[in-house]
């Protein structure tokens, strides 16, 4: 089943605060075969969430509110799902006796703003929130349906698993299974590895896509089907081809610097590392893989108060990874020395890589300038080891 999550709150479109309902919903809806094809933003406006829920009922068969049924003025989305459904709201007195109660058991007394809450779309299926005292709703509309939830995380999260998910199973026959696998990947780029799958990536089902962050890639492949064992199988074929042309690119097992840590425990390797930034790019591209591990030695970092060209940070590298290994009694050490960037915030990053039988190197050009530049010339430290290894 397609659906769309319209999610309500002029703090979501201000930034105030940060949509994460819908990236659950998406999760915790997958496994039965609900695919999320569209998430909007609105603002606490009737006429605007009017708008998004009448254009989204008709491209598919579910639409998902979050957010909107407080008690106070700017809680508008029950409004805006009756005017667009062309229903009139109407007063259930189940749902302001469960709203009263709930008071009662806080011991205090209800504000006539809560009466509100009690109002929802005639014809509407009323849904008791038993965490919170605004009640969701969905409606049977024309073969397809709008769900109201609450916007607290807590009460939507218990409703989707304990009415939302119920109803569409049992009601709705959903029955389908979808399930997702991930390979990760690193020293390539997100075109290259495109360029390789990008056939693959044009299926209908399964679905193949890929993201980037900080010189890391993520393959996801999703598949549908009536059964786990069908969608299983789907999974494996498409999965064998992605390994097949992805094979020199792919960090088995989890992401770059898990499967590098691993690595060097497997070989019963210690590494030490140099680091001539304060950023310390790779040090922090490790992160927890090294927490209560005993396969890093030491680390030192010591930025340069003095400008080097490429000949000059590759030389220097050279002699802090001997260093180092020698300082931390390591089997391997890696440095890592960057030039000063340039006026466009490039800059000439070194690996250089001592080890037990001879050394390595490596030089690559990188915007330092961007947000993620750092981030980048850590992964790119931990590939150059990955290959070493």
């Amino acid at each position: 089943m397609d659906a769309e999550i319209i999610a309500v709150g002029t703090e979501l479109l201000l930034g105030a605060t940060v949509d994460t309902n819908s990236a659950w919903l998406a999760t915790a809806l997958a496994p039965i075969g609900v695919v999320i094809r569209r998430i909007t933003l609105v603002g606490d406006d009737e006429e605007a969430i009017a708008s998004a829920v009448a254009t989204a009922i008709e491209r598919v068969p579910l639409v998902i509110c979050s957010g909107g049924l407080g008690p106070t003025a700017d809680d508008l989305t029950r409004e805006g799902i009756a005017r667009a459904l062309g229903r009139p709201l109407e007063l259930r007195p189940e749902l302001l006796a469960q709203i009263e109660e709930r008071f009662r058991a806080y011991g205090r007394r209800m504000n006539e703003s809560n009466r509100q809450q009690a109002y929802i779309p005639s014809g509407a299926r009323a849904i008791t929130n038993p965490h919170g005292t605004a009640p969701a709703f969905l409606v049977e509309h024309d073969g397809r349906t709008v769900v109201a939830l609450p916007g607290m995380p807590a009460e939507l999260r218990y409703l989707v698993e304990h009415a939302l998910i119920p109803y569409l199973r049992d009601e709705r026959g959903l029955r389908s299974c979808l399930l997702t696998r991930s390979i990760h990947l690193s020293g390539t780029t997100e075109s290259a590895a495109g360029e390789l799958i990008a056939d693959l990536m044009r299926l209908a089902n399964p679905r193949v896509g890929i993201t980037a962050k900080g010189g890391q890639y993520e393959v996801r492949i999703a598949a549908t089907a009536e059964s786990r064992a069908e969608a299983e199988a789907l999974l494996a074929s498409v999965e064998a081809q992605l390994r097949e042309r992805l094979a020199a690119y792919i960090t088995e097992g989890g992401r770059l610097a898990e499967y590098v840590a691993r690595l060097l425990q497997e070989r019963g390797l210690t590494l030490a590392l140099y680091e001539g930034h304060r950023e310390a790019p790779v040090y922090r591209a490790f992160g927890p893989a090294f927490d209560r591990s005993p396969v890093l030695r030491g680390v030192i970092i010591h930025p340069l108060d003095y400008p080097l060209d490429g000949e000059g940070a590759m030389s220097l590298a050279r002699g802090a990874a001997f260093d180092a290994r020698q300082r931390w009694q390591a089997d391997l050490a890696l440095a890592v020395q960057a030039t000063p960037p340039d006026a466009a915030g490039f800059a000439d990053v070194c690996y250089f890589l001592a080890l037990p039988d001879g050394e390595r190197s490596v030089q690559r050009r990188i915007d330092l300038g961007t947000a993620d530049g750092w981030a980048i010339a850590g992964s790119v430290g931990l590939d150059f080891l990955r290959r070493a290894l």
